[in-house]
């Protein structure tokens, strides 16, 4: 019978098929039970469902091949990467359009994805009464907070389709790593059919404009990092200050703001190159600590729609090479901000066309090892002097060396150390009084005991050689305005002693207009007050018109401490502009930089007439703290 059923399945499959067939272990059970249960031989369709398994695989086949070769000669695509704003306008455009309602794959974020100049703010989307978040003690609890905020979505990585303007578009979101293995990197490839990439440079033309109808108010802020080579990575995008909240005069606002518009308009890069000179400016912002440099550096960045780029030249891994590299890479126009240049540690390197002044230093390490020779009776006189202890101490050590290794310490020329003419070190008066102390003491040192001369002298030099920088002022001016460096950035450097900058580096085409910033006037002390209790356009209303009142809530069960909802002041004009006299009258011009004054006002940001019954009190105990050196004021 199992013979009879084996002969039939040759006869109804293919020769070389049936025999594999019969050989499979368990086969012949398998197709007795398909025909005692369901009433049809296997073998009968076996080669039915062969055929179609084969037409699957090759259409599978042709299909892949086919798609492949139109993908490579029938359609174009740009890629965009995740570092250029091109980017974020995409993903916040493509998030505001109809596929995210129709697509199947989508990411979900409860932070809204925006370009760079989307002017929504994440804690301002939402028009719900804030109190809905407070317990009943008053309590504000942000995870209840973001528990409100609306869920938002935006294509996840693979593929989706759309179509604009009657052209039919592919968007691939994809990632890789980096080079260095660091981090991942996001692009996107948008493709259109057809061998001409204009759909896809009209598409982006569109994105642009959409983007650029938004009102800027967003900065993205990049860091170098010095790591393989020096790359910007960019920290974080705030709002953009704007620039009436930097306490600064009126004049040097305007001043600076015209000189920077001039020279970013496309009309004055002509005009630079019809005479050969390079398109390049610089700006030193100096004055006392907390006058509003860095403010005004990043309100410029909010004006004219730039990225600002922060470097710190005192990063000990940041060297020449990598901070060259860093320039390089700098967009066209940016802002590139160079904090605190007094403290940075450039050190002013000896070149070999110095002058007489370098000549005659070589001369005089050139005629050291003579001199020592000559000297050296002239020490061992001094020796004579010094005490028995001493002398022995001496004597003991010198016989132990040998008359040759003597003679080649004598010889032997010394290694050149740079001399104050010939090194630059930008510190500050604090560390300028810690070395001139560790000098004297060091001095005093040498001249009691000749043997720790040697031990004093490295240490002192190891100390200071690890407190600089490892940029040279010859390589950051090169890379300043150097033959290589690039054009069309605004260069800001900062300082607390512009005094103690080299003049090499502020000099004109290097910094071309210097900013003075002061501490605070009696016109700025009353700006500051009216900033904070003014009553502006922008201030929201609550829903139902009428002014909130903050009312006690009962104390919390869990802290025992009754608490009151926020209650930010806004005073009327004229009242206003009494108070702010009334303060600023109160209050020394030229003591108190605006950071100071803006703290106590912070303090009092709900109590105006508070703050100005208690600036008296804090202005004594400031005073006192400054004569005192005191850094901790205590305030009731």
């Amino acid at each position: 019978m199992e013979n009879l059923k084996m002969e039939k399945l040759r006869e109804t499959l293919p020769p070389g098929l049936a025999d594999a067939a019969v050989n499979i272990p368990g086969f012949g059970a398998i197709a007795q039970l398909f025909l005692n249960k369901l009433g049809f031989d296997v073998g009968n369709t076996m080669s039915l469902y062969l055929l179609l398994f084969g037409l699957w695989q090759g259409a599978t086949f042709l299909y892949s091949r086919g798609r492949g070769y139109l993908l490579d000669h029938g359609t174009s695509a740009i890629r965009i990467d995740d570092d250029d704003d091109l980017y974020a306008q995409f993903i916040s455009w493509i998030s505001a359009q109809r596929m995210t309602e129709l697509s199947r794959d989508l990411k979900a974020s409860s932070r809204k994805p925006r370009a760079r100049s989307d002017d929504s703010d994440d804690e301002s989307d939402s028009e719900s009464d804030d109190d809905d978040v407070l317990d009943e003690a008053g309590i504000f609890n942000y995870d209840k907070y973001t528990g409100t905020k609306p869920v938002y979505y935006e294509p996840n990585l693979g593929d989706d389709s759309f179509t604009h303007n009657g052209h039919y578009f592919q968007f691939k979101k994809d990632s890789q790593e980096n080079k260095y293995a660091e981090r991942i990197e996001y692009f996107l490839v948008i493709r259109c059919m057809g061998r001409s990439t204009q759909p896809v440079k009209d598409l982006i033309n569109h994105v642009r404009e959409w983007s650029s109808t938004k009102p800027n108010s967003m900065t993205d802020i990049y860091r170098a990092e010095p790591k393989h080579g020096g790359y910007w990575q960019c920290q974080t995008t705030r709002p953009s200050r704007p620039i009436s909240t930097v306490t600064l005069d009126e004049a040097q606002k305007t001043k600076i703001v015209s000189d920077i518009n001039e020279y970013l308009h496309p009309a004055t890069a002509r005009w630079y190159a019809a005479r050969g000179i390079p398109h390049r400016r610089g700006y030193l912002f100096h004055g006392p600590p907390g006058t509003g440099k860095t403010s005004l550096s990043f309100a410029m960045a909010g004006i004219f729609g730039l990225s600002i780029y922060c470097a710190s030249l005192s990063e000990r891994d940041l060297g020449e090479s990598d901070l060259a590299s860093l320039f390089s890479q700098l967009p066209n126009r940016c802002i590139v901000l160079l904090e605190d240049i007094d403290s940075a540690g450039i050190r002013r390197e000896k070149s070999a066309d110095a002058g007489s002044d370098s000549d005659s230093d070589s001369d005089n390490e050139a005629e050291k090892p003579a001199k020592r020779l000559k000297e050296k009776p002239e020490v061992e006189k001094e020796e004579e002097n010094v005490t028995d202890e001493k002398k022995d101490t001496i004597s003991k050590f010198e016989q132990k060396e040998s008359l040759r290794r003597r003679l080649t310490r004598v010889i032997r020329t010394p290694k050149p150390t740079k001399t104050d003419s010939e090194t630059t070190t930008l510190v500050t008066r604090d560390d300028a009084s810690e070395a001139a102390t560790a000098s004297s003491v060091k001095e005093s040192s040498v001249k009691a005991d000749p043997i720790v001369k040697v031990k004093s002298s490295s240490k002192a030099e190891s100390v200071e050689e690890g407190s600089k920088s490892k940029i040279s002022l010859a390589g950051l001016l090169n890379i300043i305005d150097g033959a290589a460096s690039n054009e069309g950035r605004v260069l800001i450097m900062t300082t607390n002693y512009p005094e103690k900058l080299d003049s090499a580096l502020i000099r004109p085409g290097r910094v071309d207009l210097q900013i003075k910033f002061t501490l605070a006037t009696s016109d700025q002390i009353q700006e500051i007050f009216r900033r904070m209790y003014s009553n502006e356009a922008d201030v929201k209303k609550p829903q139902n018109g009428k002014k909130k009142t903050s009312t006690p809530k009962p104390p919390n069960q869990a802290t025992g401490i009754a608490v009151t909802r926020p209650n930010f002041v806004a005073l009327p004009a004229e009242r206003l502009t009494e108070m702010s006299k009334q303060f600023a009258d109160q209050l020394p011009e030229a003591t108190f930089s605006p950071a100071e004054i803006q703290g106590y006002l912070l303090m009092k940001k709900t109590d105006p007439e508070g703050a100005l019954a208690g600036v008296t009190e804090w202005k004594a105990a400031m005073l006192e703290a400054k004569k005192k050196g005191k850094k901790v004021v205590e305030v009731k």
